[in-house]
């Protein structure tokens, strides 16, 4: 694939699946769980998030391939073969379940400009970007910079409204309960996307030094604003409000401020509809790699002749995020798509400990700082707080997760057919 992409390029796309990902579309459903403390559900997010994120950036930096958790695990382990289909179809299930979630946030905050059918316009907006996958990652990124930037001006203006407000930080003292925890486990969804970029290695130059850089400083700058947000968000509204609603953050802002509601919808809009288009740039590429290492049909893997682009497997992405939009409300999806990549996130965490030890010569272009007697102890913490978060989830969640465990089970016994060419 053409090598199109550079640190800028990377960074607004990581920045544009976080952002839009998470603060227009579950905050709502957040601050009912967490309340009072959803600031500092946001917060541990943000840890949790970036411990895995300095993994990543360490195993992207030793095997800059499109694939990501796919071909790490792959690559640690290469006498194994049902590890690496089981995390490369958990983050392909997770990638469906993002853009369908973000598709109906989508279909939600328009619906507050005009009146439009939830499902119908979920499905148009997935067929859309999809085709603008297939058109080209060029053409993709220039859409992905002028969304994120307006995205990026939406959560500024809604901070400036909240600062307005007499008692803006007021939940700053709030005390920290196992309803925060259950509400970070939903709110990590919302850090979601900076593991999307490393799909984008073979199409970015000096991926092993660029996708590092822009992994951090995309979380960075997602985690102070997510922050800024909902300290906003509380001090406009009460997390009985925010939870009222698929479009919390300009519903709240209608009574007060009809005008700054609007625009903060029509902000939205923009928003969630970039984290449809990464979600399926970046869950193509897994699928595209699977193919291509022959555990999918060879024929997900083929690419249009003039912008080699996957076109097979971004047609897979759209029937399968269109097949999730009538299972649930958002919050179930989206709970969906944070347990799966939170497994994932478990597994590379210790896949890197594992690699440590029986591969210490290996280069690391980037190597995770600090290890006591060869154990890396961020990666430590982050398998640890991945774990303690996956216990955080509905009922409803371990079971749809279960039938896709099940799924992955099925696909792993019928390997010998899947691999035969189409």
């Amino acid at each position: 694939m053409r090598r199109v992409l550079g640190l800028f390029h990377l960074v607004l796309y990581s920045l544009g699946m976080i952002v839009g990902a998470g603060i227009y579309s579950v905050i709502g459903k957040a601050a009912g769980i967490a309340g009072g403390s959803l600031w500092i559900s946001f917060l541990i997010a943000a840890i949790s998030a970036f411990l895995t994120a300095l993994s990543y950036a360490e195993l992207v930096s030793m095997f800059p391939r499109a694939g990501a958790e796919y071909i790490y695990i792959k690559s640690i382990f290469p006498k194994s073969s049902f590890l690496p289909l089981f995390c490369g179809t958990l983050m392909v299930f997770s990638g469906v379940c993002t853009a369908a979630t973000v598709a109906l946030a989508f279909s939600g905050y328009l619906q507050q400009i005009v009146p439009i059918p939830l499902w119908g316009t979920s499905v148009l907006i997935l067929l859309f970007f999809g085709l603008v996958n297939i058109w080209g990652l060029r053409e993709a990124s220039w859409i992905n910079i002028l969304f994120t930037s307006v995205e990026i001006l939406g959560l500024l203006l809604f901070v400036a409204i909240g600062l307005s407000f007499g008692d803006f930080g007021a939940h700053l003292s709030w005390k920290v309960e196992g309803e925060t925890f259950s509400g970070a486990a939903l709110i990590i969804f919302a850090y979601f996307g900076f593991e999307s970029i490393v799909n984008f290695a073979e199409e970015t130059s000096a991926p092993e030094r660029k996708i590092p850089q822009a992994i951090f400083w995309s979380l960075m700058i997602s985690a102070v604003l997510y922050s800024l947000v909902s300290i906003a968000a509380l001090s406009i509204a009460s997390p009985l409000d925010l939870s009222q609603s698929e479009g919390p953050l300009s519903y709240v802002l209608k009574g007060r401020f009809p005008q700054a509601a609007m625009i903060i919808a029509a902000i939205a809009v923009f928003s969630t509809a970039n984290t449809v288009l990464i979600s399926i740039l970046s869950t193509s590429r897994i699928i595209f790699s699977m193919s291509r290492e022959a555990d999918l049909p060879f024929v997900l893997s083929r690419l249009t002749k003039k912008k080699e682009t996957p076109w097979v497997a971004t047609l897979v992405v759209l029937i399968m995020a269109n097949s999730f939009l009538p299972v649930g409300g958002i919050e179930i999806v989206a709970s969906a798509s944070a347990l799966a990549t939170m497994v994932v996130f478990l597994i590379i965490n210790l896949s890197l400990i594992h690699l440590r030890y029986v591969h210490p010569e290996m280069p690391r272009p980037f190597r995770v700082p600090g290890s006591i007697r060869g154990m890396p102890i961020l990666p430590l913490l982050a398998a640890l707080t991945c774990l303690v978060l996956l216990f955080y989830f509905a009922k409803e969640v371990y079971l749809l997760g279960l039938i896709f465990l099940t799924i992955i089970f099925f696909l792993f016994i019928l390997r010998k057919f899947l691999r035969t060419k189409i």
